[in-house]
């Protein structure tokens, strides 16, 4: 048996060859290129910190060297006089309005809202069936009184007649009882009869008196039933415009008399020319305001237009709530150019207390002490003064005490305007007193 010959492993595979080992230079190459670059921008970020520190603080440094510039005006002398502007609103001179007197049904309206009326036109007239009625019973009664005391009236007379009768017959019987002829029995019958007459006349006149009262009572209800009947047209109490109407109240509608709430309102009349202005005077300006005193009435709606107005009363007492005196002035408006219930300013022209000094009301400043003002000095150097306030007349106030003429304030002082800090002032105009 041949011997089996067992093949090398090697033999068959092949030669072998040496592994060839992989590379990382360019991994590592690429790794150290990012860190570099990492590294640079980390670098140049700190770098721009640190310039910008450098820059804040020099301009802290700046900035705290430099000067605060600041708005000044001059605390002035106060002219002989000052306007002040107080709100207002205009009323109609007289407004009335319109009820019914009676009870009825509208029959006619000849006018509505914004027709100009005469005193006495007609504005309204009522069909009053129910009151018609009355009045023509009331007729009937004082007709039948007086056709009454023409009753009484000839009862009078029959009674005078019977009278003159009796006496006539007591005398008769007088005469004939003297003679004899007579009883006295039938002379006192007669004297009876003759005393009986004479009741009877006194009676008769006192009905007749009675029916006369009668007569006047039917009278004085007869005409209250005509006056009541002319409340049935409503007619304008003066001349004016109709400013208001219920627009539920047309032609037909039943319409209930008095003016209670049930009650409505009918038509309402004002009269615009001339108008009345009300306004609240603050306590401060209150005892300059005197009656016949001019103002002017400004009014939005009318730019550049300036209303004459005069005081015409005052209530001569301030209200304890707001501290003001309720004023009113009389505003002539032929053309019907204001209306009623205008909102407004009146211009009053006031004096001044001898020597006030005026100070603009954008220096003032509101501390837990008090009013103060910033006072630049001659260094420019701030010094807060604190200030006893007079009349405030809106842009400006009356300094009493604390500045004197000629002092330069700070105007609308900011945080940064503090006790002896050196500020660099521009000076304004102060506003107009």
């Amino acid at each position: 048996m041949a011997a089996r010959h067992e093949l090398d492993p090697e033999t068959i595979a092949g030669p072998r060859f040496p592994r060839e080992r992989k590379s990382h230079a360019g991994f590592l190459a690429l790794l150290l290129i990012v860190v570099l670059i990492l590294g640079g921008a980390v670098v140049w970020e700190l770098t721009q910190r640190q310039s910008q520190t450098k820059s804040l603080a020099a301009t802290s440094i700046e900035d705290a060297a430099a000067k605060p510039v600041v708005n000044v005006a001059r605390v002035r002398m106060a002219p002989g006089g000052s306007v002040v502007e107080l709100p207002g609103q205009t009323v109609a001179l007289e407004e009335t309005p319109l009820y019914a007197r009676v009870d009825g049904y509208i029959k006619l309206r000849p006018v509505d809202i914004g027709d100009h009326v005469t005193k006495g036109e007609l504005l309204v007239e009522l069909e009053t069936p129910d009151l018609d009625q009355e009045v023509a019973q009331a007729e009937a009664t004082l007709a039948q009184s007086r056709a009454t005391l023409l009753q009484l009236r000839a009862a009078i007379v029959v009674a005078q007649r019977n009278l003159n009768l009796a006496k006539i017959t007591m005398d008769r019987y007088k005469a004939l009882m003297d003679s004899g002829t007579a009883s006295k029995q039938d002379y006192d019958q007669k004297l009876n009869d003759d005393q009986v007459a004479e009741a009877t006349v006194n009676a008769s006149e006192q009905n007749a008196l009675a029916g006369e009262s009668t007569i006047r009572a039917n009278e004085s209800n007869l005409k209250r039933l005509g006056e009541m009947k002319t409340f049935s047209r409503l007619v304008a109490p003066f001349d004016g415009v109709i400013t208001g109407r219920n627009q539920d109240l047309d032609v037909g509608t039943l319409i209930s008399s008095g003016n209670t709430t049930a009650a409505r309102e009918i038509i309402r009349v004002g009269k615009l020319d001339p108008l009345r202005v009300f306004v609240n005077v603050p306590q401060t300006y209150a005892p300059m305001i005197q009656d016949g005193q001019s103002a002017e009435l400004l009014v939005d709606e009318f730019p550049g237009k300036v209303f004459p107005a005069k005081v015409i009363r005052s209530t001569h007492s301030l209200d304890t709530n707001s501290r003001t005196l309720l004023v009113i002035l009389r505003a002539p408006n032929p053309n019907n150019t204001l209306l009623p219930g205008m909102y407004g300013k009146v211009r009053f022209s006031l004096p001044h207390v001898v020597n006030v000094l005026m100070l603009p009301a954008d220096a003032l400043v509101m501390r837990t002490s008090g009013p103060e003002v910033a006072v630049v000095d001659s260094d420019h150097r701030v010094h807060f003064h604190q200030v006893k306030l007079g009349r405030d007349y809106g842009a400006s106030l009356e300094v009493n005490a604390g500045l004197s003429q000629g002092d330069m304030v700070v105007l609308n002082p900011t945080d940064a305007i503090r006790e002896n800090v050196v500020v660099e002032p521009r000076e304004q105009e102060p506003p107009a007193s």
